[in-house]
């Protein structure tokens, strides 16, 4: 494997993918996602599925003809240390002819989860999902959600959420006013899972404007500025299917 997507990103101007080169991410993540559910029963959870846990295969063999030709030609810093160590400077690998980025793979397994259900602690603030802000058991969507603001950092230039207050500084509450934002209230039912949802919810699935935070005013309509027609309908749909 020869680079991240992260590392992509940072030679395109940019700063995001097209639209061809998100699908063929999404596809291959997907793809890893349904493995790991359906056939290991593993969850991911690895510090979230971010930009610098996915890499490229490498596809272009002239990568690595280009860059074995360039060791020769101009050796890497070496630093002996002894007789059985010894360090070598690293070379970065170049980019590959007409888009042949290989295929995307899943990577950083550290954390992740054997079985369907589980508590506890996971994720950074910025992409935990509401079971773990609640206190809840939670199950292999955690993924899926992740994915969904995936795409954003890949094809919107920025994050879904900012999950903090004026400060700056994180906030579990201004994080789940956000996602009421994107979707709504949630289910009488949903709320009944947890006592912590009374924090932030009255008996009415009411707002409370806990620490006076409130519902900000947001949609995935004006956040998604990549697209328009038929493609930004369908590829909202596709958003929501995921974070829900």
């Amino acid at each position: 494997m020869h680079m991240t997507i992260h590392q992509l990103q940072l030679q395109n101007p940019s700063h995001r993918l097209t639209e061809q080169l998100l699908k063929w991410v999404l596809f291959n993540i997907l793809s890893a996602l349904s493995f790991l559910h359906d056939e290991a029963k593993v969850i991911h959870t690895e510090s979230d599925i971010n930009p610098s846990n996915i890499m490229f295969t490498v596809s272009d063999a002239y990568i690595l003809w280009d860059f074995e030709r360039a060791e020769m030609n101009e050796p890497s810093p070496v630093k002996v240390i002894d007789d059985i160590r010894t360090i070598y400077g690293s070379r970065k690998l170049g980019l590959p002819k007409d888009d042949l980025w290989g295929q995307p793979v899943l990577c950083e397994f550290g954390e992740s989860r054997m079985g369907t259900h589980h508590r506890g602690l996971i994720q950074p603030e910025l992409y935990r999902v509401t079971e773990i802000l609640f206190d809840m058991e939670w199950d292999s969507s955690v993924d899926v959600l992740n994915v969904a603001v995936l795409i954003w950092d890949l094809f919107e230039k920025r994050h879904l959420f900012h999950a903090a207050g004026e400060n700056n500084e994180s906030s579990a509450t201004h994080h789940i006013a956000e996602m009421v934002a994107y979707l709504g209230l949630p289910s009488p039912e949903y709320i009944r899972r947890s006592e912590v949802t009374k924090n932030v919810f009255d008996e009415r699935r009411c707002w409370k404007r806990a620490g006076e935070v409130d519902v900000p005013l947001l949609s995935l309509e004006q956040s998604e500025q990549a697209l328009d027609g038929e493609n930004k309908e369908r590829f909202l749909k596709f958003i929501r299917s995921m974070l829900k």
